[in-house]
């Protein structure tokens, strides 16, 4: 059984290989045609909660449409690559540097 933590990371990770940046949004038909269905009842349940907390804590928002769309907000941008000193467009020093992922956000 997948765990909050598990699921939280899985998100975060996908923003991370797409390179998103603030304000970009994360497929929906990833979330609900590949990762959901992979999931049993008990599970999405979990990813529901996963997901409010993300939220909650302004790492993602979630955007009114059909189905689940969530942004990447600046906030969680600079998490995802609080560790890294350059990724794919990003200028060094660029990392943030306020928020460091400790495993506790996911």
């Amino acid at each position: 059984m997948k765990e909050k933590k598990a699921i939280k990371r899985d998100i975060l990770n996908k923003f991370r290989s797409m390179n998103a940046v603030s304000d970009e949004m994360l497929p929906a038909h990833w979330l609900e045609l590949v990762y959901l269905k992979k999931l049993t009842a008990d599970e999405k349940k979990t990813f529901k909660r996963a997901v409010q907390e993300l939220i909650s804590v302004g790492i993602v928002e979630n955007v009114e449409g059909t189905g689940l769309n969530l942004r990447l907000t600046e906030k969680g941008e600079n998490l995802i690559y609080s560790g890294e000193n350059q990724k794919s467009g990003r200028e060094p020093g660029q990392d943030g540097g306020l928020f460091q992922f400790t495993g506790s956000e996911a």
